[in-house]
Formats: C-alpha cells, sequence, structure tokens
C-alpha cells in the first residue's frame, strides 16, 4: 500500500504530491471501434471512482496512467479493482497494475 494510508495524497515539505498508478494489458487484434469501446468503458469505471486517466490504446496494447480528479482521493481498493475490471476483458491479456507513484515527482 505504499504511501496510502492517508489516502491519494502524500504531504511532504508543505508541498501536495498526488499519487496516482499505471494500469497496462495485452490486447487481442481489435478493430478500432472495439478498442475505442474499451477505452469509453474504462473511462466510464473511471468517472464512477473520482479518477481521470492520461495515455491511451493501440492495435495490442492498452497502457494509461490513472490519478484521482482534484478533490478526490483514490484508493487501494480503486486501484486493486481497476486491475480486476480490465484482467475480465476478453480481449485482455497480461494485465499489470503498478504501486503508487508520485504523478508530479515531488521530492
Amino acid at each position: 500500500m505504499s504511501g496510502m494510508e492517508d489516502g491519494g495524497v502524500v504531504r511532504e515539505k508543505e508541498n501536495v504530491g498526488v499519487l496516482g498508478f499505471a494500469l497496462s494489458g495485452r490486447l487481442q487484434k481489435m478493430e478500432k471501434e472495439d478498442a475505442a469501446l474499451m477505452l469509453d468503458t474504462l473511462d466510464a469505471e473511471l468517472e464512477l471512482r473520482g479518477l481521470v486517466m492520461g495515455g491511451g490504446i493501440d492495435a495490442d496494447r492498452l497502457d494509461v496512467f490513472i490519478l484521482p480528479r482534484k478533490e478526490t482521493e483514490a484508493t487501494d481498493s480503486d486501484r486493486l479493482a481497476l486491475a480486476e475490471w480490465l484482467d475480465r476483458q476478453p480481449s485482455c491479456t497480461e494485465v499489470a497494475v503498478s504501486d503508487w507513484v508520485d504523478a508530479y515527482g515531488v521530492e
């Protein structure tokens, strides 16, 4: 749970860092429409949890970085639930989710 005792925000030397995580998976060949639908569905899952993502999807990979919206905190259960969601997608294999990292590199 590295650094999650107080939720998704790390306070250090009066700086505020935002914790986020990477989520990725290998995709079976997908049509553009199917890839767009998967990305839209993931975005809806994130919206329910107050999260946003950067990154995207191409012909054989999904690689996104997820972090909380302003005034929201991500939790470890969010991180694990999204990894499980991606793992349940029939076109996705080799799902990986990172540990929490400071999205902005606050020292």
